[in-house]
């Protein structure tokens, strides 16, 4: 019989993003603490961009997103050769591995941890190779241990997804000292850095200027609160960035997002802003849940993961039957654990009233 898929797909699963709840959001009858969206969403100066914009998506946009680069350039104190924007940090990750990864090649990451870091490499061929956290926190000892010369890529997520924690600086500056003078490419998510407030915090740039195998990626999905226009970028020295533009689509990043993104990095103040609310919140929330009996790792991230134990299930169906979504976290990898974005002050405390109602 003619095999019509490639093998490879058999071995990953669907994304699974839940149930479809657009209805109930729409009607402002779902407050959605499962997704580690923005609490304050986009800018108005975005909402206003992309309403002038509106009226040009006939057109194709500009397929090297050079406004949004230029813009990301100066920010970052980087050339726009640096730098390749993404329909979401997802993309990026399918750029990564159809640029990099082939049959025999090792790919080392944290588990559990974001899903497509794997599912990639899968469908490229290559092998997955899992490191288990150490209690919430990435082992990278661990990590060292495993590499080998096959391995072509080591995935760094800090803050981890989902486990909230961050990978310090100097521990991740010897991790990456430690690969040698023939290291594989390293690939340091930082999607939730923005929400960080430890002064260990790693720098995605300050590492690509010292390694040349080093790829930072970051997200417009989570300070910006840009998750629904789906934009993301990858920062590396020019000749990686060159490799990621060979295997790119011609107009991968659409006109909306990138005006909106460009919008929303000159309004520094509804930044600042968003993150205020997070750092206010986040250690508020997390001693509000521990007193009821349900402690969390020191996040760094825009979310906690509560270990609520057997009645986490419970839990979270009684807050959302009060209209409050928060993620299971079995799905993620940590049963008897759920995961809950940092909202504003009255989401929190709405959370939390549902939450003693269901005791």
């Amino acid at each position: 019989m003619r095999q019509l898929w490639r093998p490879a797909v058999s071995k990953v699963t669907a994304y699974d993003a839940g149930k479809s709840v657009e209805p109930e959001l729409r009607a402002g009858a779902l407050v959605r603490m499962s997704a580690n969206e923005s609490p304050l969403g986009p800018s108005p100066r975005v909402v206003e961009a992309i309403r002038q914009e509106a009226a040009r998506v006939h057109l194709y946009p500009d397929g090297g997103a050079t406004e949004l680069r230029a813009a990301l350039a100066s920010r970052l104190g980087v050339g726009a050769d640096w730098i390749v924007a993404g329909n979401g940090a997802d993309e990026l990750l399918e750029l990564l591995a159809r640029a990099a990864f082939d049959t025999g090649d090792e790919v080392l990451l944290p588990q559990p941890s974001f899903e497509p870091y794997g599912s990639g490499a899968t469908l490229a061929g290559a092998t997955v190779v899992a490191s288990p956290l150490a209690s919430y926190h990435t082992d990278l000892d661990d990590m060292l241990k495993r590499v080998t010369p096959r391995t072509k890529a080591v995935f760094v997520c800090t803050p981890h997804n989902p486990a909230s924690t961050l990978v310090p600086r100097a521990r991740l500056e010897a991790f990456i000292a430690g690969l040698g003078a023939d290291p594989p490419l390293v690939i340091v998510d930082e999607a939730y850095r923005d929400f960080c407030d430890d002064p260990e915090t790693p720098d995605g740039v300050e590492l690509i200027r010292r390694h040349p195998t080093v790829i930072a990626l970051r997200t417009f999905s989570k300070i910006a609160g840009l998750a629904g226009l789906r934009v993301g970028y990858a920062i590396a020295r020019p000749e990686c960035i060159d490799v990621l533009n060979r295997v790119r689509a011609p107009y991968n990043v659409n006109r909306l997002a990138q005006v909106a993104a460009v919008a929303a990095l000159e309004d520094a103040e509804h930044l600042a802003r968003t993150r205020a609310v997070v750092i206010a919140e986040r250690p508020r929330l997390r001693a509000a849940l521990a007193e009821r009996g349900a402690p969390s790792p020191d996040s760094q991230a825009n979310f906690l993961l509560p270990d609520v134990g057997a009645r986490a299930g419970a839990v979270r169906s009684a807050v959302l039957a009060e209209g409050i979504l928060v993620r299971d976290g079995t799905g993620v990898g940590f049963p008897g654990h759920l995961r809950i974005a940092i909202g504003t002050r009255e989401q929190n405390d709405r959370l939390l009233a549902a939450w003693d109602r269901a005791r």
